[in-house]
C-alpha cells in the first residue's frame, strides 16, 4: 500500500516576456500531473497557449515537468501539481504557484488626486501586485512633458501659473529590474477663479404650501478649470438672519448647467436668497443677493389724457421684489362694474375712449411674481376739464342803439370746444362801469353760441368780462374794455385794441324795429276803426299811450325767439 506524499512543491516563476520556464513536481504515487488555471494541462487548448507536460517514474517516485512559454497573455496564470494513488484511492494537490511575465507589471491601482490650492495637486496610488523576491524599485510619472521617478506611492505635482484650459494627463507605470510596468492614467484641469462669475438664475416656485428654489448656473462660458467645486446656497430672513444652508449638486447637465432644488422654511412671506461658489482657486466673487416676496402695493398712480380719446394711466413698481406683470382692472367709478382686465408687462398702459370725458374710471393695479399675487391699490381719475377762455377773434360786441341815457350793445359768444370733456355748462357775462356791475349766467345748450344784449349808461367807459365753467372749474376771465360814447366802434385795451364793425349787424335789427313800429301802427288803426264802426254815434274817446320804457332800463333781455341754446339763470345788477 503506497500513501501519496508530494515531496517537492512547484514555484512561483517571474520571468520575462517569450522566455521558456519549467515547472518541477515530485511525489510518491501511482500517478502526477498538473493543471493550468484549473484546466488539466493535457488538453489541447491549455497545451496551445505553450504549455506541455513530461513525466519519469523512477521505483515509486514520479516526477513531474511543465514547460510554458512567457506569452503576453500567460502573465499571471496558476499552476499546481496533482498526485494520486489507486489503493487506497486519494488524491493531493501541491500549493498554487503563479507564472509571472515581469516586464508586463500591472499598472498602479486606486490612483486619484486632491487639489492642495489651484496649482498644486496632490496624487496618490496603491502599488500593484508583485512576487515577494522581485521588489518595486520605483514609479514612473509623465506629467505632460515632465518625467519623474520617485520610490513613494504619492507626490504633489506644481504648476507656475497653470492655463486652466488645458486638460492635464498623468500617468504613473510601476518599475522593477525587469522595466517599466503597465500604466495607470488619471486627468484634471489646474483650478483658477474665473474673472467673471458665471450667470446665476434663481426661481422661486410654489408647490402646494411649499416655495421651491430652481436654481441654475450656467458654465458654459467657463473652461473646466475654472468651474465651481463648491457651491452653497444661504437663505435669509428680512432682518439678515440665516435660516437655513444647503448645498447643491456639482454635475455638469448636457446643457452646461449645474442645477439644484432648494426648500424655503416655511412663514417666510419674503426672504433674501446668496450664493456663494469657490473651487480649489479660491473663492469666486461676490454675487449679489436675491430678494423673493410677494409684491407690495404700487404707488403713484396717475392717469391723463394724451388726445380727446387716448386714457394713459402710469404707476411706480413696488420696491425691494421683482415684479413678472402687472394686472390692471379698470372699474365704472359711477356704476361700480368691471370694465376691462388685462396684463401689462410694463408700468404704463393704455387705452381708447372716444367718450373718456363722461366717464369717471378707478383703477386697480395688482403686482404678480413668482409667488403669486401681491397687494393692490386703486386710484380714481375724471377727465373733464376746465373750459377754454372766449378770446378777442371770436368774442363780438356791437352797439346797437343809443337812447337819452343808455345804449343797446349786443354780445355774441361763440362756443368752441376742442374735446367734449372741456365743454363747458355756464356762461357768466359780467358788465362793470365806473364801479357798478351787473353781471348774468347762462345755461348752454347742445353747444349753441350765446347771443345777449346789454343796456348801459352812455358816456362811460366799461368792461365786460366772459368766464366759462363746467363741474371742472372756471375758465380764466376774458375781459374786454368799451365805452357807451355814441359811435359804432368799439375800442379793446384788455389783451389788445381793436376796432369792431357791426353795420351787418345794426342794419337788420333797425329794420326790424323801424318794421314793428310800422305793423303796431297798422294794428292800432285797424282796431280804432273796428270800434267807430260798432258805436258809431260814440264821441272818440282819447287814446292813451303809455310812455316807452325802452329807453328806461338798465338791461335789455333778448328777444322772444331768444335762442334755445341757454337761459338765464340768475341776474344781479
Amino acid at each position: 500500500m503506497v500513501l501519496v506524499t508530494i515531496t517537492v512543491q512547484p514555484v512561483s516563476i517571474n520571468t520575462t516576456l517569450n522566455s521558456t520556464v519549467v515547472f518541477s513536481c515530485e511525489a510518491v504515487a501511482d500517478g502526477l500531473s498538473f493543471t493550468v488555471n484549473n484546466q488539466e494541462a493535457t488538453l489541447d487548448t491549455v497545451i496551445a497557449k505553450g504549455f506541455r507536460v513530461t513525466t519519469d517514474n523512477n521505483n515509486g517516485t514520479i516526477r513531474a515537468e511543465l514547460q510554458a512559454k512567457a506569452y503576453d497573455y500567460n502573465n499571471n496564470t496558476e499552476v499546481r501539481c496533482r498526485a494520486l494513488t489507486h489503493d487506497p484511492l486519494q488524491l493531493q494537490f501541491s500549493n498554487t504557484t503563479i507564472l509571472m511575465i515581469q516586464g508586463l507589471l500591472d499598472s498602479v491601482v486606486d490612483l486619484d488626486y486632491t487639489f492642495i490650492n489651484g496649482s498644486s495637486v496632490l496624487l496618490r496610488w496603491t502599488a500593484p501586485y508583485t512576487l515577494d523576491n522581485v521588489p518595486i524599485t520605483g514609479y514612473y510619472i509623465v506629467n505632460g512633458l515632465v518625467n519623474i521617478t520617485t520610490t513613494n506611492k504619492s507626490i504633489i505635482l506644481s504648476a507656475t501659473n497653470p492655463d486652466p484650459f488645458i486638460l492635464n494627463n498623468v500617468s504613473v507605470s510601476p518599475i522593477n529590474d525587469v522595466g517599466i510596468g503597465s500604466s495607470n492614467n488619471i486627468s484634471f484641469y489646474y483650478e483658477r477663479v474665473p474673472l467673471i462669475n458665471p450667470p446665476v438664475s434663481i426661481v422661486p416656485v410654489i408647490d402646494g404650501q411649499i416655495i421651491l428654489l430652481n436654481i441654475s448656473i450656467d458654465v458654459s462660458t467657463l473652461c473646466k478649470g475654472k468651474y465651481p467645486n463648491s457651491i452653497t446656497v444661504s437663505i435669509l430672513n428680512t432682518t439678515s438672519t440665516v435660516i437655513n444652508n444647503a448645498s447643491i449638486p456639482l454635475q455638469v447637465n448636457d446643457q452646461l448647467m449645474i442645477t439644484g432644488v432648494i426648500t424655503v422654511p416655511n412663514n417666510l412671506n419674503t426672504f433674501i436668497v446668496n450664493v456663494s461658489m469657490s473651487n480649489n482657486g479660491g473663492t469666486f466673487n461676490k454675487i449679489p443677493s436675491f430678494t423673493f416676496g410677494f409684491p407690495g402695493p404700487v404707488t403713484n398712480i396717475n392717469s391723463s389724457t394724451d388726445n380727446c380719446s387716448t386714457i394713459s394711466v402710469t404707476w411706480t413698481a413696488p420696491d425691494g421684489v421683482s415684479i413678472l406683470y402687472y394686472i390692471l382692472r379698470i372699474y365704472d367709478f359711477i356704476t361700480g362694474s368691471l370694465v376691462n382686465i388685462t396684463a401689462v408687462d410694463d408700468t404704463n398702459y393704455q387705452f381708447v375712449d372716444n367718450n373718456l370725458f363722461i366717464h369717471r374710471y378707478t383703477y386697480v393695479i395688482t403686482g404678480v411674481n413668482e409667488l403669486g399675487e401681491g397687494i393692490s391699490n386703486n386710484a380714481t381719475f375724471s377727465y373733464q376739464r376746465v373750459p377754454r377762455s372766449t378770446n378777442m377773434g371770436t368774442l363780438s360786441l356791437d352797439k346797437l342803439a343809443y337812447t337819452q341815457d343808455v345804449v343797446i350793445t349786443q354780445f355774441y359768444i361763440p362756443i368752441i370746444v376742442e374735446c367734449t370733456g372741456e365743454a363747458p355748462e355756464h356762461v357768466t357775462v359780467t358788465v362793470q362801469c365806473n364801479g357798478t356791475d351787473s353781471s348774468t349766467t347762462y345755461q348752454i345748450r347742445n353747444m349753441n353760441d350765446i347771443t345777449g344784449l346789454i343796456s348801459v349808461p352812455l358816456y362811460e367807459q366799461c368792461n365786460i368780462s366772459i368766464v366759462f365753467s363746467n363741474e371742472a372749474g372756471s375758465s380764466e376771465p376774458f375781459i374786454l374794455a368799451f365805452d357807451t360814447y355814441p359811435n359804432i366802434t368799439t375800442t379793446s385795451t384788455t389783451p389788445t385794441t381793436s376796432t369792431i364793425s357791426s353795420l351787418d349787424i345794426i342794419i337788420p335789427v333797425i329794420i326790424t324795429v323801424i318794421a314793428g313800429f310800422i305793423v303796431m301802427a297798422l294794428l292800432l288803426i285797424i282796431v280804432i276803426l273796428c270800434k267807430l264802426r260798432r258805436h258809431p254815434h260814440t264821441s272818440a274817446s282819447p287814446v292813451l299811450i303809455k310812455r316807452n320804457e325802452a329807453y328806461e332800463f338798465k338791461q335789455v333781455t333778448p328777444k322772444t325767439n331768444k335762442n334755445v341754446a341757454y337761459d338765464v339763470v340768475n341776474l344781479d345788477s
